[in-house]
C-alpha cells in the first residue's frame, strides 16, 4: 500500500515520488501521459542533461531531452528509452540562428485524435546569447501511431516580433465548429523582464501551424498574489470528473501561477509556483474566473510545484502529476466532490 498524506480536503499526496527522487541525482520533470495506453501505461518526460545555476534564481540554464516512460499503475514510472522523432533535426536547424543556441526539447504534451493518431507537442528551446534570462521558444509537433514512431512537422507556434518570445505547454480544447481554441504559455518581454502569460490560439488542423489570437490571462493584471508573477496552463478537466452547474459551456481547468519575484540580500529570487483553478470557455477562449488561492503546495517544494498532467484512473480516481523543484515528479489524488465545493455557483 502506497502511503498517502492529506494536504487539504481536496488534495492528498502520494508520499513516494512516482518518478525520480527527492534528493535527485538526475533531475526529471514534466510527466505527460498517453491516456489511451494500458498494461503498461506509457508517457513522456523531460530529463535534464546539464544544468547551470539554481532553479530558484534567475539566470539558471537547463539543457534537456525527452524520454519515453512506462508504469503499470500510474504511481511508479521508469524510463524506457530516449524519445526519437524522425526529422526533428531538420526542424531545429531551420529555426536556429546566430543569436541563440539550442538547449533541448522540453515539456511534452500528448493528445490522441479521433483516428487514434498520437500528437506530441513539446518546447523547442533556444537560449539567447549574451542575455541573462532570455529564451526563444517554439511549440514543436510530431505525430504517429505510437510514441516510438513519430514524425516531426514544422513548429505550430513560434516567436512573434520582438515582444513575444514564443510558446509552450499545449492545453488542448474540445473541437467546436471544426476548430479548437487551445491554450498555451507564452513568453512576453516586459521591458527587460520575461513574463509568462496564458495565450489562446485557433487550430483547424492539429498538425499544421496554429493562429495566435491573443492573451487570455495576463499575470500583470491579476489581483491575487499567487499568480501575479507568471501564468501557465496545465489541463482542462473532463466534465465527467467535475463541472459547474450554471453554464454548460464552461470547463474547469488547472493552471500554474507564480508569485512575483523578490529581492533578498540584493539578489532576485523567484516566487512560489503552484497549481490553481480556472473556468474556461472553449467557444471563445475566455477565462472568466481564476481561483483566489492555489490548490496546494508540495511540502518538499522550495519554490516549485508545477502541475503537468491529469489522469483518471479506474481504481484511483483523479490523479494530478506535478514536478517539484524541477527535480522529481509526484502524484496527487484529487477529490472531485471536494473540488466542486470550491467552484462558484455563478460568475
Amino acid at each position: 500500500m502506497k502511503e498517502i498524506i492529506k494536504i487539504n480536503n481536496i488534495v492528498s499526496m502520494y508520499k513516494e515520488p512516482v518518478f525520480g527522487t527527492v534528493s535527485a541525482e538526475k533531475r526529471v520533470m514534466a510527466l505527460a501521459i498517453d491516456k489511451e495506453s494500458k498494461n503498461p501505461i506509457l508517457g513522456l518526460a523531460r530529463e535534464i542533461t546539464r544544468s547551470r545555476g539554481s532553479v530558484d534564481v534567475p539566470g539558471f540554464i537547463d539543457e534537456s531531452k525527452l524520454i519515453i516512460v512506462e508504469s503499470l499503475d500510474g504511481l511508479k514510472w521508469k524510463k524506457v528509452k530516449d524519445l526519437e522523432i524522425e526529422g526533428i533535426e531538420e526542424v531545429i536547424k531551420k529555426i536556429s540562428g546566430s543569436d541563440k543556441y539550442f538547449i533541448g526539447l522540453e515539456d511534452p504534451d500528448i493528445w490522441t485524435d479521433e483516428k487514434w493518431v498520437k500528437h506530441v507537442y513539446f518546447t523547442i528551446a533556444f537560449k539567447v546569447l549574451n542575455k541573462l534570462d532570455i529564451y526563444k521558444i517554439y511549440l514543436g509537433h510530431a505525430f504517429g501511431k505510437s510514441l516510438e514512431n513519430l514524425e516531426a512537422t514544422e513548429a505550430v507556434l513560434g516567436p512573434v516580433g520582438e515582444e513575444i518570445c514564443g510558446f509552450k505547454e499545449a492545453c488542448i480544447s474540445p473541437e467546436i465548429n471544426g476548430k479548437r481554441i487551445n491554450l498555451n504559455e507564452m513568453g512576453i518581454m516586459d521591458g527587460e523582464n520575461w513574463v509568462s502569460a496564458i495565450s489562446f490560439s485557433e487550430a483547424k488542423e492539429m498538425s499544421k501551424p496554429w493562429k495566435y489570437l491573443g492573451i487570455t490571462l495576463d499575470p500583470r493584471k491579476m489581483k491575487y498574489d499567487w499568480c501575479k508573477g507568471h501564468l501557465s496552463p496545465c489541463k482542462l478537466l473532463p466534465r465527467e470528473f467535475v463541472s459547474v452547474d450554471f453554464d454548460k459551456d464552461l470547463l474547469v481547468g488547472i493552471v500554474n501561477g507564480r508569485e512575483k519575484e523578490k529581492i533578498i540580500d540584493g539578489k532576485k529570487i523567484y516566487g512560489k509556483f503552484n497549481p490553481g483553478l480556472i473556468l474556461f470557455n472553449p467557444k471563445t477562449g475566455e477565462i472568466p474566473r481564476i481561483s483566489s488561492e492555489p490548490l496546494f503546495e508540495d511540502p518538499d517544494a522550495r519554490t516549485i510545484t508545477f502541475a503537468s498532467d491529469f489522469f483518471i484512473s479506474e481504481k484511483k480516481g483523479g490523479i494530478l502529476y506535478a514536478h517539484v523543484n524541477d527535480s522529481f515528479v509526484r502524484a496527487y489524488k484529487i477529490n472531485p466532490d471536494e473540488l466542486k465545493k470550491l467552484l462558484p455557483e455563478k460568475i
